[in-house]
């Protein structure tokens, strides 16, 4: 018998590109994003071996979103016709997530494979917070230098202000925390002026996802995601 509190194994079931461009690539182009500002910064060595003082060897557990079978049904249903809506340039009301319906999401959607047990979401205020534990690996083989990386995980957490205006996506650096330390007050400044999302027009599947979408938004505790007005 299932635990009930635990959002169930569901049928393979694809959300599209909303989901798997606009989300699950943001974060992990930001991971890449972020490891590229610092390189060009401080040149390849360097903060390959900041990087590796600050990794660890094992992963961090992460807490479990706890969701009743029947609570998890009906959020599924909501933001399956929320996507199937987009995608068919229908009208539909703006979707709302809270924070624990995104855990739940990137524990059972297969569409967010990428960031299950890697990510733990929260949303305070206006801004989106978060636990993370990242495995090295792919960085380490996209980024010449890095491969002593390989194996090793970013464990800690991060704050994130995200939003939508006018077609352009901004995603902004405003707290981070690795193994109980945070960058210098003069560095975070300098994070804190970078919009890390400024290039993820760049992927076909983001870029059109995007082009739906009126605005996003984080308010009331929630993630406010709202489509065009067919015109």
């Amino acid at each position: 018998m299932s635990d009930p509190t635990t959002p169930p194994a569901q049928p393979v079931k694809r959300h599209g590109c909303f989901f798997y461009g606009c989300i699950t690539c943001i974060v992990l182009f930001l991971i890449v994003a972020i490891t590229g500002f610092f390189a060009v910064r401080y040149g390849l060595n360097k903060i390959a071996a900041f990087v590796e003082r600050y990794t660890e060897t094992a992963p961090m557990a992460l807490p479990k979103t706890q969701m009743a079978e029947a609570e998890y049904q009906l959020l599924d249903k909501r933001v399956t016709a929320f996507a199937d809506a987009l995608r068919a340039r229908k009208p539909v009301p703006p979707l709302e997530l809270t924070a624990d319906e995104i855990n739940a999401l990137i524990a059972s959607q297969p569409d967010w494979k990428q960031l299950k047990e890697k990510i733990f979401v929260k949303i305070e205020d206006d801004q989106v917070k978060g636990l993370v534990s990242l495995p090295m690996d792919d960085i380490a083989g996209r980024v010449p230098g890095f491969s002593r990386l390989k194996g090793r995980f970013l464990n800690g957490s991060a704050a994130f202000k995200v939003s939508l205006t006018n077609g352009v996506l901004s995603v902004t650096l405003q707290s981070v925390e690795v193994k109980g330390q945070s960058p210098s007050a003069q560095t975070m400044a300098t994070l804190k002026g970078v919009n890390f999302a400024q290039n993820a027009t760049q992927d076909p599947k983001t870029s059109e996802a995007l082009g739906k979408l009126e605005s996003i938004e984080v308010k009331d505790g929630k993630l406010v995601i709202t489509p065009k007005v067919k015109e």
